[in-house]
C-alpha cells in the first residue's frame, strides 16, 4: 500500500501516490498517477472558450483524476474579477457533479471564496493549497471547513493554529520532495506528521482514512 502525502504538485513521477496539476490540452498520465484537472485563475486574460469548457468536462471524468483545479481567485493576477469568478464557478458545479474535490488558487481572495463556500453549501472539500498567510485568515478558511496544504515556504504560526485535520501537504514547483517538506512541517509541530498527512490526504480525496493504494 502506497500513502498519498502530496496533494498538489507539477512534477510527475511515475509510481509515486501524489496528485498532479494538469492543464486541459491532455496528457499521458503514468500508471498509477492521480491526478487534478482545472483552468488557472489566470487564464482569464482572455476569454475561456466553449471548446476549453467541454476539454476540462471531458479530461475531469477520468478515473485518475480525482480532483478538479487547480481553479480559483487571484486578485494580483489575471483577468477581470468577474470573469475569474464566472470560470471558479464552472469548476465548483464540475466538482459537485462528479463528486470530486476542489484544489483552489487563492490570491488575496479569501473573503470572496469563504462567501462562495457560504452561499453555495457544496458538498464536496474544498482545499486552499501552498497557504502562506496569517493564522487569522487561515481561521476564516477553516471556520469555513476549507482544508489548507502547506509547501515549501510556510507561517509556522499558522502551522500550529490550524486543526490537525484540516493540514495536507504539497510540493507544488518545489524541487525539494514532499518527505523533506513534511519533515519541515514536523519540526514546527514537534513530532512526525507523515501518517497524519497521509491519513488527511486519502480522507480529502476519497472520504476514508484508508491510505489510498495505486
Amino acid at each position: 500500500m502506497i500513502r498519498c502525502l502530496d496533494i498538489h504538485t507539477h512534477h510527475p513521477a511515475p509510481a509515486l501516490c501524489a496528485v498532479v496539476a494538469e492543464s486541459i490540452q491532455g496528457f499521458e498520465p503514468f500508471p498509477g498517477q492521480y491526478y487534478s484537472v482545472g483552468i488557472h485563475p489566470w487564464e482569464t486574460v482572455r476569454n475561456i472558450t466553449p471548446e476549453e469548457y467541454r476539454q476540462l468536462e471531458k479530461m475531469a471524468e477520468k478515473e485518475y483524476v480525482v480532483a478538479i483545479g487547480e481553479c480559483g481567485i487571484d486578485k494580483l493576477k489575471g483577468g477581470p474579477l468577474f470573469r475569474q469568478m464566472n470560470l471558479f464557478k464552472r469548476h465548483i458545479d464540475l466538482s459537485e457533479e462528479l463528486k470530486k474535490p476542489l484544489i483552489i488558487h487563492d490570491v488575496k481572495a479569501h473573503d470572496v471564496i469563504v462567501g462562495l463556500k457560504r452561499d453555495l453549501n457544496p458538498t464536496q472539500k474544498w482545499l486552499v493549497h501552498g497557504f502562506r498567510g496569517k493564522p487569522s485568515v487561515a481561521k476564516m478558511l477553516t471556520d469555513a471547513g476549507i482544508y489548507l496544504s502547506f509547501g515549501e515556504k510556510f507561517n509556522p504560526e499558522t502551522l500550529l493554529s490550524v486543526p490537525r485535520n484540516m493540514i495536507l501537504a504539497e510540493t507544488d514547483e518545489s524541487t525539494l520532495p514532499i518527505e523533506e517538506i513534511i519533515g519541515n512541517l514536523s519540526a514546527v509541530i514537534g513530532h512526525d506528521i507523515t501518517d497524519l498527512i497521509a491519513d488527511n490526504t486519502s480522507f480529502f480525496l476519497f472520504g476514508s482514512n484508508i491510505n489510498c493504494g495505486i
